[in-house]
């Protein structure tokens, strides 16, 4: 296909070509660093499992990347994605907290797979008809944020990068090779699901570092979106978007799996900064709106186990659909600007995320579900395990562990936080600076010619206000972002909400200044499926509190769930959870009732630790009869909702600590 035809397809003028400018640029690694509740959780992901993964797993340590293409090496599918899945983690992790003992692991990979770069270009373990796009999509997003955050690797990085996109152009214009067209044991869908993230390497590369190669790098960009079979732009669209899906119509497989979900959101986002198309900008609208509509938790996430089907209260997630989820909206927030992007953004790593890993770190579950009493082994004795999900059916699914039921979401969990950080100040403008995502953290950059470093001291999200410590070099715009929750919002100077941001901004002498922030949160509830509520107080999601039991065992492998796990491993920190409620879950509540009482004392540390925070509501109501969905989880509510036994008093705690929980909540009126 030639490029003229190409860029006519996906609507692009034949001028100069440039990219749609950011609405909020977005900040380079490492400007941003955690501060307060964040850091600790950050640190306690260095600590634990996340910041030991070089140390001692295989699809890490002894990865197919770290040795000459075509030797081999431990990898759990032929998509070799473990080791660029866990470098795209890594290093925002390693430079957002200056850790340098990460910093020596994630430079350690770098050198040696920019090392075994082949003669022709192509970066990875493949060789002949194996190689296939996907995998190279998270190692370079990896390198790109390297690169930013550390100006000595500039140089390995483009010239690496430059060689294997011309590479690139000639394997698309040869049959679409390693796209479209793969081997018959490769799956390209992954790739052709994704390549928009490969696609923001691209344009990272147009924007930051303008050669020679551009019109290679364009050209680039219009094969791969021309080329894939699974364009995102078309599944948003009236009659083809599903709003309860076929889980078992393999044809659009790519388009329900979550994780694919969570990544596609922002296709239309990254098209739109190419061709400058408002019905993109439309497509953009509609993923988020239909998504989160149709098959999105209250928690932030979206229920798709591993497939979409509906909203069902024992509907999984997968822990890398979260991670994955928040990115793509703190990135369509920078290029469209439209507040509740960042609303769900920071409802997602408030809730969905931290809900999904212990408080130390060191296991994770693979899939959660809004209602989830138990995470616990679902396999029967004799072996049969009920097909709650759609996939993911060894049983171990919901536990809490190193690997638990596949290994993809160990290596990719860990880019959460740090990437939430990296992405939550903004510039606006050349003479502002955004907090786009609020959480206690310091930015360090320039602003209309000057220095500018600000810290901001807060509790939020369990507390409503932030404090601003700023010294700046020149006079500068602040601008603070006003959550749409929000009933009012004020500043301790003198401020305005500007029309163009949906922000408050405050102009900033040069000097030192102290300002502080206050937003107005109530308790709110959303309608969910079958009359329930979600309840709500700002950005955190609360659950209905309840009393557990656990026990341990010796991590398992995610292909071998019998037996009493691995015993040979070398941080008696790894283990496997298993957490059982025994106080009553099968609760109605009277949403009139709510009452909302505040953090107290300080935030442990870290705080999404089991029942850490210590700000709860009260609510009023009674148990009722609640079936079993093939009698292991909370079916969809029932419509009887006939009380059990008396009125009672119930404590609903913040979901993202509470490891087991019910937060789709039938309502009950007592008056």
């Amino acid at each position: 296909m030639q490029p003229s035809v190409v860029a006519a397809q996906v609507g692009l003028a034949s001028a100069a070509r440039t990219l749609q400018p950011w609405t909020y640029s977005p900040l380079t690694v490492g400007a941003v660093k955690p501060g307060g509740w964040l850091l600790g959780e950050m640190q306690a992901m260095a600590d634990g499992l996340a910041g030991h993964e070089h140390d001692f797993y295989v699809y890490v340590n002894e990865s197919s990347w770290l040795n000459e293409p075509g030797s081999g090496g431990a990898e759990y599918s032929t998509l070799n994605e473990g080791l660029p899945y866990w470098f795209n983690s890594l290093v925002p992790l390693a430079y957002t907290l200056d850790d340098d003992r990460l910093k020596a692991q994630v430079h350690e990979v770098a050198s040696t797979v920019l090392g075994h770069q082949a003669p022709d270009g192509w970066i990875g373990p493949e060789v002949g008809d194996a190689r296939n796009f996907w995998a190279r999509t998270p190692l370079f997003l990896g390198l790109t944020q390297l690169v930013e955050a550390n100006a000595t690797w500039e140089q390995p990085v483009l010239d690496g990068l430059g060689r294997f996109m011309t590479l690139t152009n000639r394997m698309l214009k040869n049959d679409s090779q390693g796209f479209a067209k793969c081997a018959a044991d490769v799956d390209c869908s992954w790739g052709q699901a994704r390549v928009h993230d490969t696609m923001i390497t691209i344009q990272w590369l147009l924007e930051r570092y303008p050669s020679k190669q551009d019109a290679v790098l364009w050209e680039n960009m219009d094969l791969f979106w021309a080329q894939s079979n699974f364009r995102w732009d078309k599944w948003y669209t009236e009659g083809t978007f599903q709003k309860v899906s076929n889980t078992t119509d393999g044809s659009i497989w790519p388009y329900l799996h979550g994780v694919n979900v969570g990544q596609g959101l922002k296709a239309p986002s990254v098209a739109y900064r190419v061709n400058g198309s408002h019905d993109m900008v439309q497509k953009s609208h509609d993923a988020v709106d239909w998504t989160f509509k149709y098959h999105g938790s209250a928690s932030g996430t979206v229920l798709a186990d591993e497939g979409e089907h509906h909203l069902a209260p024992y509907m999984g997630s997968e822990l890398c659909t979260a991670v994955e989820t928040a990115y793509s909206l703190a990135y369509m927030y920078q290029v469209l600007g439209r507040n509740d992007f960042a609303d769900r953004a920071e409802r997602a790593i408030f809730n969905a995320f931290p809900v999904m890993m212990t408080g130390d770190k060191w296991a994770h579950q693979y899939m959660a579900q809004p209602n989830q009493p138990h995470a616990i082994n679902t396999t029967a004795q004799d072996g049969h395990v009920p097909p709650v999900f759609t996939s993911a059916n060894s049983g171990m699914a919901t536990i809490f562990g190193m690997e638990p039921q596949y290994p993809c979401c160990t290596v990719n969990h860990p880019q959460g936080y740090p990437k939430f950080v990296s992405n939550s100040w903004v510039a606006v403008g050349k003479t502002g600076l955004g907090h786009a995502l609020l959480s206690p953290s310091t930015v360090s950059t320039r602003v209309n010619g000057g220095a500018v470093t600000i810290a901001c001291d807060t509790a939020y999200p369990f507390e409503d206000e932030l404090q601003y410590t700023i010294e700046a070099e020149k006079a500068f715009d602040l601008f603070l972002r006003v959550p749409d929750w929000a009933r009012s919002s004020s500043t301790s100077q003198p401020s305005a909400m500007d029309s163009k941001t949906s922000m408050r901004k405050v102009h900033v002498k040069a000097g030192k200044t102290k300002l502080k922030y206050m937003l107005d949160a109530q308790i709110r509830t959303e309608a969910r499926s079958n009359n329930t509520v979600a309840v709500f107080h700002g950005s955190l999601l609360y659950a209905l509190e309840l009393s557990t039991t656990q026990t341990s065992s010796y991590p398992h492998a995610w292909s071998d769930t019998k037996g009493p796990g691995l015993d040979n491993l070398p941080f008696p920190q790894l283990r496997d959870y298993y957490i059982d409620s025994t106080s009553a879950w099968n609760v109605a509540i009277d949403p009139s009732t709510l009452k909302y009482h505040g953090s107290r004392g300080g935030l442990r540390n870290p705080i999404f630790a089991q029942g850490a925070p210590s700000n709860y509501m009260t609510v009023d109501g009674c148990e009722i009869e609640w079936p079993l969905y093939l009698g292991v989880t909370p079916d969809w509510a029932p419509v009887d909702r006939t009380c059990k036994g008396r009125r009672t008093s119930y404590r609903l705690i913040p979901y993202g600590a509470a490891k087991v929980h019910m937060s789709d909540l039938p309502v009950k009126k007592f008056h």
